[in-house]
């Protein structure tokens, strides 16, 4: 079984730079002149994420994000929320388990007309749902089994990449990768986003 390593995330924060520098290199002049306005977006997005420990008996499940954007020069500051969903589709009866985050974030942004390369990183609040021990089943046929259902609320360390093609002003698409330290259930993983606001 798949676990997250924290080495898995740094090289999620390797790559976010590394987009980042190549990026700040590659829009040269457009970039500074864009640095000196104010941009704003919003993403949604779905995608997949894996969590430490997994989710029930796999290693991650399904994802959905949303984030709030805004950039001043070449800095950003974020609002986001992800949930990674177990799916479960042979026994919908036993409790999905989720880890979810509400995040703010600050970090760099490199912006041009085309595009944008970001790497962030906050404070949040973790939370989810897990299942617990057994506490019965019922007899029959089909026999149903029932667990403890837990929750949990935690102090975690949200990371972002962001990497979007913006071939207009008010919408883009791109990738959002997300990444968060906790002490009770760590996960990473990406989202296929779209992205609608001010992005010129």
């Amino acid at each position: 079984m798949r676990k997250i390593l924290y080495w898995d995330v740094c090289c999620m924060v390797i790559l976010g730079l590394i987009l980042f520098m190549s990026s700040n290199a590659a829009y040269g002049q457009e970039k500074s002149l864009n640095n000196d306005r104010h941009f704003w977006w919003g993403n949604v997005g779905m995608g997949s994420g894996w969590v430490a420990g997994g989710l029930g008996s796999n290693d991650g499940g399904l994802t959905f994000g949303v984030n709030f954007s805004g950039q001043s020069k070449n800095n950003i500051l974020s609002v986001r929320y992800v949930i990674v969903q177990e799916f479960q589709l042979l026994w919908p009866d036993l409790p999905e388990e989720n880890v979810w985050d509400v995040g703010l974030l600050y970090g760099k942004s490199a912006k041009a007309s085309y595009g944008l390369a970001s790497i962030a990183a906050g404070i949040g609040v973790v939370g989810g749902v897990r299942r617990g021990d057994k506490i019965g089943s019922s007899g029959g046929f089909f026999e149903e089994t029932y667990y403890e259902k837990l929750t949990f609320l935690t102090v975690g360390v949200p990371i972002e990449t962001q990497l979007f093609w913006t071939p207009f002003s008010f919408v883009g698409i791109g990738i959002y990768g997300f990444a968060n330290l906790n002490m009770e259930k760590s996960y990473w993983g990406g989202l296929f986003s779209i992205q609608f606001g001010k992005l010129r």
